[in-house]
């Protein structure tokens, strides 16, 4: 894990190893570093379910989409085809959502 910024004495580091001794050598105080290091496992929480939300909206979701596309330029806006391409698109979506929800 990494802390992407941290200001230490005045000086602004970029990509520090979010790992207590470290963190000590930089100087920072006792208190500090377990409120940094539950910010880095945050970060790190977020980017994997978005990068997994991302993988999977690609995969599973992202055609789906374009097959709306397709039926509301070929059978019109308000069609049946069109509407059941909306909805077999948009139940992808909320299926990878609820399978990697945000963490909090």
């Amino acid at each position: 894990m990494l802390l992407d910024k941290l200001t230490v004495a005045g000086n602004e580091l970029v990509n520090v190893p979010a790992d207590e001794k470290t963190l000590l050598d930089l100087g920072v105080s006792k208190t500090d570093i377990s409120a940094l290091l539950a910010q880095a496992k945050q970060a790190q929480l977020e980017a994997q379910c978005q990068h997994a939300r991302t993988y999977a909206y690609h995969c599973e979701s992202d055609g789906l989409a374009f097959d709306y596309l397709a039926a509301q330029a070929e059978f019109g806006k308000d069609s049946a085809e069109a509407e059941a391409t909306k909805t077999a698109w948009l139940a992808a979506r909320n299926a990878i959502k609820a399978r990697y929800p945000k963490p909090e």
